[in-house]
């Protein structure tokens, strides 16, 4: 009795398949849209779904189909899906339309061939649509209205004074710009003539001095202190005697010094100083502290036995006593010349 239980429920459950299949038509389109109120220059996306069974051709509609008064902007063909026999087609339309009012979009025609043979088509249509199109401006009263008459432009005082400041600044960049000029005429600098360059013997002696307090030998940085103290000399000669001492090598230099009016023993301690710093930089010399004492010693008795001092207060004091001697000079010969008036006169 179960047995026939089971196989009687089998055969309702395929009686109602084969009814199902049998009671949906061949072909279905059904249209819809994601809204059906917009405002004018809105996009609308507008969707046909085409669902058939899979031995139906069915012609795909493109790009041109006619919407009526609305504007396609975009489409999209998705591929068709197939299940249980039956093929579903999505076709969806992004369309726009400029105008305001009521409008419909038409039902929307598709061909179908019942068979895939050759034959006589058919037509199926989706059901039309209507879409309420808006104003942007709601309030319909507002959209046209009389032109406003002139606005008066407030008296601005902030920009009046604005002007007069610059005005004046203007002016007085003017005024000293030209007294500039007159000075830099008369006097030929603007605010005062530069200082003069230091003397090559006082930059030495304080480059010296600095190297001193560093106390390198002391630390044990001899080739430090031997490279600063030879760099002392070489800039005091290239001030001293115009000799590019900092780009020239030892030998270079004392020919260079060789012409100039240096005593022979000045010769040869500038030599002895060079050697040394060359040995101690470039061949890992050390030497001993009578050497550091003496390397100091010959560096100051070089700048100070051939440094230029101008001694501008005795040639001042010189000036003025030629003067006096010139003005009694003159003192006797009126007095001389008051005699012999004098005399002629008796």
């Amino acid at each position: 009795m179960n047995k026939t239980l089971i196989i009687y429920n089998l055969f309702l459950l395929f009686t109602g398949l084969c009814w199902s299949q049998e009671s949906r038509p061949l072909i279905e389109v059904n249209s819809a849209v994601d809204t059906s109120r917009i405002t004018i220059g809105d996009r609308i996306t507008y969707t046909v779904s085409i669902n058939h069974v899979d031995t139906m051709r069915v012609e795909k509609p493109g790009e041109g189909v006619n919407l009526g008064q609305f504007e396609i902007k975009d489409y999209k063909i998705y591929d068709p899906i197939r299940e249980e026999g039956r093929v579903e087609e999505k076709f969806v339309y992004v369309i726009s339309v400029f105008d305001t009012g009521t409008f419909v979009i038409p039902p929307f025609p598709v061909a179908y061939f019942p068979t895939d043979s050759l034959g006589d088509y058919k037509l199926i249509e989706a059901s039309a649509i209507t879409i309420h199109v808006e104003s942007v401006i709601q309030d319909e009263a507002r959209e046209l209205r009389d032109v406003k008459p002139p606005i008066d432009i407030p008296y601005d005082y902030f920009l009046l004074f604005s002007v007069l400041a610059a005005v004046i600044l203007i002016g007085a960049l003017v005024y000293f710009g030209y007294r500039l000029y007159q000075k830099r005429k008369e006097t030929g600098y603007l605010i005062r003539p530069p200082e003069p360059p230091r003397p090559a013997h006082e930059i030495a002696f304080v480059a010296l001095e600095e190297l001193l307090k560093k106390d390198l030998v002391a630390q044990g940085l001899l080739k430090e202190f031997y490279s600063e103290i030879s760099e002392i000399i070489r800039r005091y000669i290239e001030g001293r005697f115009f000799i590019p001492a900092l780009e020239e090598t030892s030998s270079e230099i004392l020919r260079e010094l060789n012409g100039q009016e240096i005593e022979v023993v000045l010769l040869q301690d500038i030599k002895g100083f060079l050697e040394l710093s060359d040995l101690v930089k470039f061949a890992k010399y050390k030497p001993g502290d009578k050497e550091n004492q003496k390397i100091v010693v010959l560096a100051r008795q070089f700048i100070e036995k051939t440094m230029v001092v101008y001694d501008i207060e005795e040639q001042t004091e010189s000036i003025k006593e030629e003067e006096i001697s010139e003005m009694e000079t003159e003192g006797e010969t009126t007095e001389n010349t008051n005699e012999e008036k004098h005399s002629l006169k008796e």
